[in-house]
């Protein structure tokens, strides 16, 4: 009977981490980037059982409930919306921003609304977090003047000129689903994402993506998943109950 408890035990924590991914996605409803995710779920070890009677039966085999396989990340394009800002961009297609943390680490994002650092070397385009966005040769690009402006492809112009001065760098992987999350709504390079290569995309200037987060697909995720934590609390009650009677007939 204890096997019950442990079974109602796992599910209740399961359909918890289920109901903790949801409340992260719906938390970043108007996060810039942001990509879902979303529970996967395995069945538990089994158990070989035997018939006292007829022990030569195998096929006998007891479940020991659900547990949390991994959660899967959603990369689908989130909603397009135009701004005034030169130093917006948004990617037309699959693709991230490799920018440089202050460690030098090289992270990989899809938020685009970028800004000026006021340096003395320079006004460089970065992110929020003043990590710099990198250039096709993995250098800083410089965002200082006025009027800046860019072509799908990335190439940056400064005024009228005709001669790009550098190209804003777009990279993709084999497998996005095996980047690493990192803080600031950005990922990291992993060996099951392979090495980044050259995106098929493109960039609108004066535009962002926001989240991709259906706010009705996660309140009936949300539902869902209520409904099976309750279940499985009535289950660890109902496996409670039996214990307690098993016990007192002992007695």
């Amino acid at each position: 009977m204890m096997q019950g408890t442990y079974t109602a035990a796992l599910g209740i924590l399961s359909q918890q981490q289920r109901l903790d991914t949801i409340a992260n996605n719906l938390a970043n409803l108007q996060t810039v980037g942001f990509k879902n995710s979303r529970a996967d779920f395995k069945d538990a070890l089994y158990r070989q059982m035997q018939r006292p009677e007829d022990p030569q039966t195998n096929n006998l085999l007891k479940g020991h409930g659900t547990l949390v396989s991994g959660f899967v990340r959603s990369f689908s394009p989130g909603s397009y919306s135009e701004t005034t800002s030169m130093t917006d961009m948004y990617i037309d297609g699959q693709g991230f921003f490799p920018v440089q943390t202050p460690v030098g680490e090289i992270l990989y994002t899809r938020a685009g609304n970028f800004q000026r650092s006021a340096e003395a070397d320079g006004d460089f385009l970065v992110t929020v977090e003043g990590y710099y966005v990198l250039d096709e040769n993995g250098g800083r690009i410089d965002v200082g003047g006025n009027d800046i402006r860019i072509d799908p492809d990335g190439s940056c112009y400064r005024g009228v000129e005709t001669v790009p001065y550098a190209r804003i760098q777009l990279v993709d992987f084999p497998n996005r689903n095996g980047l690493t999350a990192a803080s600031a709504n950005m990922f990291a390079q992993s060996d099951a994402s392979g090495a980044p290569r050259a995106a098929d995309a493109r960039i609108d200037q004066y535009a962002i993506e926001g989240s991709n987060v259906s706010m009705a697909d996660e309140f009936s995720r949300m539902i869902r998943a209520s409904r099976i934590f309750q279940l499985c609390s009535r289950a660890l009650s109902t496996a409670d109950s039996m214990d307690q009677t098993a016990i007192s007939t002992r007695r």
